[in-house]
Formats: structure tokens, sequence, C-alpha cells
């Protein structure tokens, strides 16, 4: 089976970009040629694929390699492109990659799973009536990376709030999400697989000066890092079966990350659930992915980590349905 890696230049710092384009570290080749690398030492034919703006050229280069499956850890572009034309690819779908994070809190909630009150302001003119408790966290709706994240983001009262959401839906150009600023412990739990699913070690994230994990303090390895977190076994096991749950009833695919705050309350808080992980580890030149650090501590190695991710999409399609699209002549599809 061949595996296309997708890439694309500033995947994961797009948005950071129109705040602070001369700030920018762009690792997307580095994090790609990673998972090249495993998945070839996997076992797998590979190829790396760098995203087009024109489709028909990607879908040139598709048939040219007659690539089998993709390895999509990069965007919803990507995704949308590759629902389009029906092509397997490892990841979640647009089902609920293109959800908001406002979207995603509301299905949490629904299913009576743990989130912080929340809404979502268009304008900083047009802040909705609300109830939530100060603090509170602004962040954009479709964000990704810590994009727009200072320690501005946490709004200590009502006069400060149009301001932080005018950086947002002005600058950057998404509504804001405004939730209840939890405190507690920032934890991360990474989940693989599909149909049953498997936790890896959950992570702590600790803040070196700040007060939320800004995007400086995470793209330059600022965090101090904890995994396997300490945690008691009471918490461990809420934390678990709240993180499945979540990762379940969102239809998240093959792998994924779902973020928390555990409240001193000791409830877990869901905040969001990324789709597009990061899952470099530190034998690479790329930034250290929270995910990998998962993997590292379970005595995983790369070509182990990514071929399981691969193996669940693999499994989840099926072999003949993937033999079956990847022999079509995508350009006359």
């Amino acid at each position: 089976m061949k595996v296309g890696v997708f890439w694309r230049r500033f995947r994961n710092v797009e948005l950071q970009r129109k705040l602070t384009q001369d700030k920018i570290f762009d690792d997307a080749y580095d994090e790609a040629f990673q998972h090249y690398s495993a998945i070839r030492e996997a076992g797998f034919d590979a190829v790396l694929i760098e995203w087009k703006k024109d489709p028909r050229e990607t879908l040139q280069i598709l048939n040219n390699e007659k690539v089998d499956l993709i390895f999509n850890a990069s965007s919803l572009k990507e995704v949308a492109f590759l629902e389009a034309f029906g092509i397997p690819f490892v990841g979640s779908g647009l089902d609920l990659v293109a959800t908001s994070k406002a979207a995603r809190k509301k299905i949490v909630a629904y299913h009576k799973l743990p989130t912080p009150g929340f809404f979502v302001a268009n304008s900083p003119d047009r802040i909705p009536e609300h109830h939530l408790k100060y603090p509170l966290f602004v962040k954009p709706v479709r964000g990704r990376g810590s994009a727009g994240i200072s320690e501005e983001n946490v709004v200590k009262n009502h006069e400060e709030l149009p301001r932080v959401v005018a950086k947002i839906t002005e600058k950057i150009g998404q509504p804001a999400l405004v939730e209840e600023f939890i405190q507690g412990r920032e934890i991360t739990v990474g989940i693989i697989g599909y149909e049953n699913p498997k936790v890896l070690p959950i992570l702590e994230i600790e803040y070196n000066s700040t007060i939320t994990n800004t995007f400086e303090h995470k793209m330059l390895d600022h965090e101090i890092i904890h995994c396997p977190a300490k945690l008691t076994s009471e918490e461990q096991s809420r934390i678990t079966d709240i993180a499945k749950r979540i990762y379940k009833v969102l239809n998240a695919k093959d792998f994924g990350r779902i973020d928390m705050i555990l409240g001193r309350d000791g409830i877990p808080y869901f905040l969001e659930l990324n789709t597009f992980a990061g899952l470099t580890m530190s034998s690479g030149k790329a930034h250290n992915g929270y995910m990998g650090y998962m993997a590292e501590a379970l005595g995983m190695t790369a070509p182990e980590f990514i071929g399981s991710i691969i193996q669940s999409a693999i499994k989840r399609y099926g072999e003949e349905t993937i033999n079956a699209l990847s022999k079509r002549d995508l350009m006359t599809s």
C-alpha cells in the first residue's frame, strides 16, 4: 500500500501570521518529513505531496503516484478536497472538522459531559448578554496552534471584553468563542483508533511565567511537560472515561487530542478536540507534538506510533475499499 503524506506551508501558523507575521517559524515540511520517514519505516511505500492551490495539480500528482491512502495531518482544506473526490485518508472528516469549537462544545454539553459555559461573539459591538462568571477566556472559534492567544485573552472584567473580542474578530477574521476561565490544571488526552479507541498516557502542561498557554509559550517549547501526568488513580480513571466518551460522541477518527482543564473541583472540563494534533517526536527537527510526547512515554517508536494510526484508517475503510478507490482515474472522476 502506498501512502501519500500531504503537507502545506504555514498549515499550523496561518492564523497567527495575521497578528505577528515576522515572528513565525514554519516547520510544516519538517513535520511532514518525519511522518513520511516513520511511514516508510513502518513498512509502507510513501511519498511526500505538497498541497497545491489548484486541485487539478494535486489530482494529477495523486494519479501519477498511484497513491492508495492519504496521511492528512494538515488542515480543513485538504479534508474538503479528499472527501469531495472520495479519496481514502487518515483522520477525521468534515462531519467533525468543519464544525466550530462552539458547535463541538454544544454536542458535548448535550451529552451531559462537562465543558465551561460559553457564548460566541461576532463583533465587539454585538456581545451577547450573558451570565458567565469572570474571568473569561477568548479565542478564535476555529483556531489552532494557540493562534491569537496571549495573556490578554484571559479577561478579568466586562470593560476588557470588547477589546479582546476585536482582536479575534477584526485581526484574525473569525467569530470569538468566549468561555468561563476554569482554574485548574491543563491536561490533554491523546487517543488513537476508531471503534475501540486507545488512550495514550495523559499529559499535563505547566506554564512557565504565564497564566495560559500562549502562542509563543507553546511554539517556542516554553511549557513544562509532565507525561505521564501525576494523577491519582481516581483522577486518571475519570479523565480517561470522559475523554473517550467525548471522542466517540464527536465521531473522531484514527487520532485526536482532547484538551481539558482539571478543575479544582476535580471535574475534567472539555475545552476542545484537536483533529490535527501534533504527532512529531523528539527525534526530528519539527516542534515536538503533545501526542508525540505521549507515544514516547508509552515506549513507542515513531514507526509504531504513526503505523498504528494508519492501521486504524485501513481497518475503518477496509483494504478492499481502499484498493478499489485508489484504482480510479481521479482526473475523470
